[in-house]
């Protein structure tokens, strides 16, 4: 996205200046304190705020489902969310202690994909520009979900740069990035290449061409930006692939246990495998998005240019049993990483020595410690494909 015209600025600094809601609230001469209420006057606030917090969790909004065919549908995204405000409009002094309460207690998701690949009417809300929320609103929320096609992750159009900067004053403390089975760069460009990931590397990973596990993250790689953050306390990295690609899933898994990710705040990502959660869901395959390839006219999105009858056709085969032939098997692994204080450079030093050094036991029984001097690994150029101009991009 460009840079924002002069006067789309001013009229977000406008709206930035304006008093909020509560202001405006507190600023009234007379709040009802409504001890007429069993609410106010009898409930404990402790009980009363677990009542307010209970209220206001979202919850599956069942007249708005989504299509098996479409490619948000997953476990847990069966159906649009909704959050009942309505408590916030009942008075004043309700309001005052609930407003900021649907902004913290819910997750909020975020699809980091293309527009056929999202459930309607969802965007990035949570950008820094956004005037729809204040500072003090940003700052409350505490659980983030992204949905992300690998290259919004490596950032070949710096969305996970802007995303990773738009939290001057802290940021959530649990974030959540998925990566689906048609999110993988082999599922976007039609190739079937193997699948790499890898958070230390700047631009497209390769798999077995892995950053080494000492080495820090390469500049402008998708894991520096972690960096950005600052109170972030559990990370979660969601991958999903298909059964005819669990062996290259675990290949990366097997490098995923030397992932250390700075922080920001003098805090390091540390992987915790004990929290490793592996599960399995079978699902369409016969997705449908605007002008998704190879999917037949009946099973894409509806546009107001198509005629009833097609309607019928769609209705049909959502209410159609799926057989066995119908269906993908989905493999899917949940990876946490837990803020720890970094460990102390003289600490640091002293675990590389302890592994550089090797204690060799001769026949009288002395020992020689030598020293292994490895060589650097030349740095090889790799090419990745960069889908904005269709050619190979190179990466020193």
């Amino acid at each position: 996205m460009g840079p924002l015209s002069t006067m789309r600025q001013k009229r977000i600094q406008k709206a930035a200046s304006k008093p909020t809601a509560i202001a405006k609230i507190t600023t009234r001469p007379y709040i009802n304190p409504q001890t007429q209420s069993p609410l106010f006057s009898t409930l404990p606030a402790e009980i009363r705020f677990c009542i307010f917090d209970h209220a206001l969790l979202a919850y599956p909004d069942l007249s708005r489902p989504y299509s098996r065919h479409t490619f948000w549908y997953r476990p847990g995204y069966t159906h649009a969310r909704a959050v009942a405000t309505n408590l916030l409009l009942t008075c004043r002094r309700i309001y005052l202690e609930t407003d900021l309460l649907p902004l913290q207690l819910n997750e909020h998701t975020i699809w980091g994909v293309e527009r056929s690949r999202r459930p309607p009417g969802t965007n990035a809300y949570l950008s820094p520009n956004n005037p729809f929320l204040k500072t003090v609103q940003r700052n409350t929320i505490q659980n983030v979900h992204l949905f992300v096609q690998q290259s919004w992750l490596e950032d070949w159009r710096n969305e996970w740069l802007a995303f990773s900067k738009s939290w001057p004053n802290g940021c959530p403390k649990r974030l959540r990035i998925t990566i689906r089975h048609t999110d993988w760069w082999y599922n976007m460009l039609g190739e079937n290449s193997p699948m790499a990931i890898d958070p230390k590397r700047k631009g497209r990973a390769a798999l077995r061409e892995w950053v080494d596990v000492d080495s820090p993250c390469e500049k402008d790689s998708w894991g520096s930006r972690f960096e950005n953050f600052c109170g972030l306390e559990t990370f979660e990295l969601e991958l999903e692939t298909i059964e005819q690609k669990i062996s290259e899933l675990e290949a990366n898994l097997m490098k995923a246990s030397g992932w250390r990710l700075p922080l920001g705040d003098a805090k390091v990502l540390l992987l915790d495998e004990g929290s490793t959660v592996k599960s399995r869901w079978s699902g369409s395959k016969h997705f449908k998005g605007l002008d998704a390839a190879g999917v037949p006219a009946y099973l894409q999105l509806r546009r107001p240019s198509l005629r009833k009858a097609d309607a019928k056709n769609e209705i049909e085969l959502e209410n159609a049993e799926l057989t066995p032939e119908d269906l993908l098997n989905y493999y899917v692994v949940l990876l946490t990483w837990r803020a720890r204080d970094a460990p102390k450079a003289e600490e640091s030093e002293d675990r590389r020595e302890d592994e550089s050094v090797s204690v060799l036991s001769t026949s009288d029984g002395s020992t020689n410690a030598s020293i292994a001097a490895t060589p650097p690994p030349a740095t090889v150029p790799r090419a990745s494909f960069n889908r904005r101009n269709a050619v190979p991009t190179f990466y020193g």
